[in-house]
């Protein structure tokens, strides 16, 4: 795993501001990495995130609560045939009314798509403030890896989008 730059940059501010604050954040994300550290890395699902809402959020942000959550991030066999997941952040309802067409015009050659992978983060400004960087790993997480982790998020903040 990248270090972590943004968490240690979040829990190094919490820890002098508001140690219980930090010490939940350490505590939930060492859970999360503890149960993800035996699966190797190449076992991991490859994951595309595709950024709809404005402003984007921070790329590299995104690419650290992903493999924090559970994603294999290697730019080098990021293909559309080797996509497993694919997620939309996107919290508009009319979103859902044009995907289909957004997907069969610029996603059917993706893994995820024939393989019904295909997500929707739908929580209003995700991934774009740093106080909800465990709830947007956590929702990353039970996307992800779904056998290990239930936080109750799906509906709220994700949905899967069934083709």
């Amino acid at each position: 795993m990248n270090q972590l730059k943004h968490y240690t940059a979040i829990a190094n501010e919490l820890q002098q501001s508001e140690p219980e604050k930090f010490e939940l954040l350490e505590e939930e994300i060492n859970i999360i990495i503890h149960k993800l550290k035996f699966i190797q890395i190449e076992n991991r699902p490859m994951v595309e995130i595709v950024d709809m809402s404005q402003p984007n959020a921070d790329p590299s942000y995104l690419e650290e609560i992903s493999e924090i959550a559970g994603a294999q991030n290697n730019p080098l066999v990021k293909e559309a045939e080797n996509t497993e997941i694919l997620i939309f952040i996107n919290d508009s309802p009319s979103f859902f009314g044009g995907l289909p067409e957004l997907l069969n015009s610029q996603y059917s050659d993706y893994k995820a798509v024939s393989s019904n992978n295909v997500f929707v983060v739908q929580k209003a400004e995700f991934a774009k403030h740093k106080e909800d960087f465990l709830l947007d790993t956590e929702i990353l997480a039970e996307i992800i890896q779904s056998k290990y982790f239930v936080y109750g998020h799906e509906g709220t903040h994700w949905i899967k989008f069934d083709l």
